[in-house]
């Protein structure tokens, strides 16, 4: 018994070893600040008017300005993963050594759940619009909303699993707050900016002072 709860426990620390240093959450951050922003740049007319004269002035390479935006976050987010090696391999993992992270971090049981709760809140808000309870704008807005409430559970039941409390009031804390989108007058790119900026300014508090905290600590330590 005490040889599989020691075993449980190496297996726990070696999948919350990649997200201990925070690096991650910047990670996730960019990834879905940049995304928010070309979901709602997708939606803007001076965008399309760019688009439009862009092809037709040079045709089918206009399509290549129309994909800016994913270009654009696909390149930061690779990027950031170079990032992240060089910082883990020169100063955070270099007295540690490294560790290869699990291609499955996310529990199959957790993505079901997730994908649950963004049916139900879809299916929740078409319901009120069938009873006329509100606009079909609602629908649409709470896309982004459910997108937010699913997260937010994929990142505290993921801490949970891992030992990582943090990541427990940070998915509660986006969730709670994608609600302010269903209560102010937004439409379908804004609303999307708008959980996008919540959970950017989340991820990346959360990242940077985990990152600074425990760079503070290894620092004590090389002291000490």
């Amino acid at each position: 018994m005490t040889t599989n709860t020691q075993i449980d426990q190496l297996i726990q620390k070696t999948r919350r070893y990649e997200f201990a240093d925070g690096l991650r959450d910047v990670q996730f951050a960019l990834l879905i600040g940049l995304s928010s922003v070309g979901a709602w740049l997708a939606l803007q007319p001076f965008w399309m008017t760019i688009i439009m004269k862009a092809s037709i002035k040079y045709g089918r390479w206009a399509a290549v300005l129309g994909m800016a935006p994913i270009v654009v976050t696909i390149l930061v987010v690779w990027g950031m993963l170079g990032v992240m090696k060089i910082i883990r391999q020169r100063w955070l993992w270099r007295e540690s050594g490294t560790v290869k992270p699990s291609r499955w971090v996310v529990p199959r049981g957790v993505n079901l759940i997730s994908t649950v709760i963004f049916l139900v809140a879809i299916g929740a808000a078409a319901g009120m619009w069938l009873l006329g309870w509100v606009q079909d704008t609602f629908i649409l807005k709470m896309i982004w909303v459910a997108t937010g409430w699913s997260f937010g559970y994929t990142l505290a039941a993921v801490g949970m699993q891992i030992g990582l409390t943090r990541y427990l009031y940070v998915g509660l804390a986006g969730g709670l707050l994608s609600i302010i989108a269903l209560l102010l007058p937004l439409d379908f790119g804004q609303t999307a900016l708008l959980i996008g900026a919540i959970w950017f300014c989340i991820l990346l508090s959360s990242g940077l002072v985990t990152l600074f905290t425990l760079i503070s600590e290894k620092k004590e330590e090389q002291n000490e």
